[in-house]
């Protein structure tokens, strides 16, 4: 974060030398606060993710206690048990997500751009997810539309570090979404001037998946709105919000899924729209 320029403190006949020297000092500890901010949110989640584990590892013990001083569990014991174990594999994910998510947002260092190719870093992603996709039964799949030039035409510029958490934040993302067994559908389909990942959201009725093209496009969009608010997001989504504008991308809700042409139900997709080469200030 940079460090604001300290405001323009002159001691005139009115003011004073005493109230110029306030006035500098207010300003010096305004300017070194901004310079914190970053820091000390960093520092909160770490402490919050702490005492999260802390709490967890408690419910851990006394669950492991209960497993082990019952010889036979009845049924509903167990299936309370084997509820806790998974509910606390879970919380142990979110947290983890969360500290992830909170050093990408507060980290305002300027991009490192490489050559990435952006087939590779999504598998790579899916490959990331994909025990929690298997534990819902979903089907991660990945379609290319490749030319003639061969993979080097999803080759992008991008920023390494932040390309790969975004994409698995999103794949996160889409994981909420969909239901038990559905298929998530990766596509990628490059042009001259961009690269685009088109990933399937959700699957529901003509209905819902209206509603919730237009929650997202206003979302993607920061547009406001009509009753004051948008409608609360996930926080993997609000990562990929800003991980793809720095780097230059158009995040699109579209309703158009050629790969689940065949489905009966409609389907959401979130599409990123990749430039070869983002804008110097993106």
């Amino acid at each position: 974060m940079f460090k604001q320029p300290f405001p323009y403190a002159r001691a005139d006949s009115t003011q004073g030398a005493e109230h110029s020297g306030g006035a500098l000092a207010a300003a010096i500890e305004e300017s070194e606060a901004d310079v914190d901010t970053a820091t000390e949110v960093v520092a909160l989640i770490d402490q919050i993710s702490h005492d999260l584990r802390s709490a967890l590892n408690g419910v851990q013990s006394w669950a492991y206690v209960l497993d082990q001083s019952l010889d036979t569990p009845p049924a509903p014991a167990q299936r309370a048990l084997s509820g806790l174990r998974t509910a606390m594999q879970q919380q142990v994910v979110l947290i983890q997500h969360l500290e992830e998510s909170v050093r990408l947002l507060a980290d305002d260092s300027k991009p490192q751009w490489q050559p990435v190719n952006l087939a590779a870093t999504l598998a790579e992603a899916i490959e990331s997810v994909r025990p929690l996709a298997q534990a819902r039964r979903v089907e991660l799949a990945e379609v290319i539309d490749r030319d003639p030039g061969g993979s080097s035409n999803l080759v992008i510029q991008a920023d390494p570090r932040r390309l790969e958490p975004m994409l698995r934040h999103l794949l996160l993302h889409c994981l909420k979404q969909v239901r038990t067994g559905d298929t998530i559908v990766a596509h990628l389909l490059a042009s001259a001037e961009e690269v685009k990942l088109r990933i399937t959201e959700s699957r529901a009725s003509t209905e819902r998946v209206r509603e919730r093209l237009h929650a997202l496009t206003g979302f993607f969009r920061r547009e406001p709105a009509s009753g004051g608010s948008q409608p609360r997001q996930s926080s993997a989504l609000l990562l990929t919000r800003r991980l793809s504008e720095l780097h230059g991308a158009a995040l699109v809700a579209e309703d158009d899924c050629p790969d689940l042409a065949g489905a009966e139900q409609a389907s959401a997709c979130i599409s990123i729209v990749f430039p070869r080469n983002p804008a110097d200030d993106a």
